[in-house]
């Protein structure tokens, strides 16, 4: 199994349902809950961080948020966090910050990557990578060879220090930095068919944008540069999808433009994408997503489920379990029958509680491992469905 950086947990404080909570997860992490139970604000946080290490904080801190409720109420108009990243040393990295509001008078207080251990036998305690209080403070990295120390000042309150390195001598915040913008966030509902139906720009090493749009410059960049991989697409296809034969992609459109068209059995005519149903779209992009060679850094699906057939869900579960081999991928999903595709290790539950979201892992709960054991693990798709699973965790 390759080693890659990856989220083994983040603690999180003051946003939406979140009081105080602990996520922990795996490098395949599925989650389940109820409607409202938080999955969709936890993915909106993640890409809340994301989105600072590339630009300013906008005045509703999360971007298409205009006049919602950000911070956790009852409670001040503050939020907090502490993000685990295992980066392959012996000691993990911890990205902690702290957001003053109100909305649209936001101020970042504190930031600071550390590692609460020594990171080798050398040292006999943690180490300070950065050090920020109200825009203020240093950064500094042991990998530098003059062992280099910054003081630097920030000149405006809503930006993220980390965002701002560019400087790879300082390597393990550039690092980090690089891995926190490499995350992506997908939805079955933002999949723009629209847009996958069009010729679409050539690019170098594209990854497939969070709307999918780019799928046929991602199929184009598979078959010329990794044709061991488009043929391991079109086998997964040709298993899953019935009548398909073939899978080419052409330049057409504009200069540089290019759509995937698609062969079927009994049809003499080739199909573009724009002929596909949605159902079919969706499942090939969240196959291409899987086998890609350079995958996003943290791979976010909301319902990756919906919209597809369910003779494809072990086939999707199967990619993602994969996938996971390579990159972390976290999926939220409401559908029983995909659940049970996966280990139980794999599994984690979230319900609310008197306001306030709760996290946990099926493996935790031994009033739920003892009755799967008993049933046999079909029961949990019989859990899931009655609310049982939720309440026994």
């Amino acid at each position: 199994m390759n080693e890659f950086n990856w989220l083994p947990s983040i603690k999180i404080q003051g946003y939406r349902p979140f009081n105080d909570i602990l996520f922990r997860f795996e490098k395949l992490q599925v989650i389940v809950g109820a409607n409202g139970s938080g999955k969709s604000s936890l993915f909106e946080f993640l890409r809340f961080l994301r989105d600072a290490c590339y630009q300013e904080i906008p005045p509703e801190i999360v971007s298409g948020t205009i006049g919602q409720q950000i911070f956790h109420k009852p409670g001040p108009d503050k939020l907090w966090w502490s993000a685990e990243i295992d980066y392959g040393e012996r000691a993990p990295l911890f990205y902690q910050g702290e957001l003053m509001g109100p909305v649209g008078s936001t101020k970042i207080v504190l930031e600071r990557v550390i590692t609460k251990t020594p990171r080798h036998s050398e040292l006999d305690k943690g180490f300070t990578f950065l050090d920020f209080k109200d825009g203020k403070g240093r950064v500094r990295d042991p990998k530098d060879q003059t062992f280099k120390r910054k003081e630097w000042n920030l000149k405006k309150s809503n930006q993220l220090m980390l965002g701002a390195i560019t400087d790879p001598t300082l390597f393990t915040l550039y690092n980090l930095r690089e891995f926190m913008r490499g995350w992506r966030f997908y939805n079955s509902l933002n999949i723009n068919n629209e847009k996958i139906k069009k010729s679409t720009p050539t690019s170098q090493k594209p990854v497939l944008h969070e709307d999918a749009g780019n799928l046929s410059a991602v199929l184009f960049y598979l078959m010329s540069e990794h044709r061991d991989r488009f043929e391991e697409l079109k086998s997964v296809i040709k298993a899953t999808i019935p009548g398909f034969n073939d899978l080419s992609v052409k330049a057409r459109g504009g200069p540089g433009e290019v759509i995937a068209f698609w062969q079927e059995n009994d049809i003499d005519k080739e199909l573009s994408l724009a002929d596909l149903s949605d159902g079919t779209l969706r499942f090939v992009s969240w196959a291409t997503l899987c086998i890609m060679p350079s995958p996003p850094t943290l791979i976010c699906i909301d319902e990756p489920d919906q919209g597809v057939h369910p003779r494809t869900l072990p086939v999707l579960a199967g990619l993602f379990e994969k996938a996971s081999e390579r990159t972390q991928v976290i999926l939220a999903t409401h559908s029983s029958y995909f659940l049970t595709q996966f280990e139980l290790k794999n599994i984690a539950i979230m319900k609310k509680f008197k306001g306030e979201s709760i996290y946990s892992k099926v493996e935790d709960s031994k009033t739920l491992i003892d009755n799967l054991d008993e049933f046999g693990s079909e029961e949990l798709e019989v859990m899931h469905r009655t609310d049982e699973l939720e309440v026994l965790s």
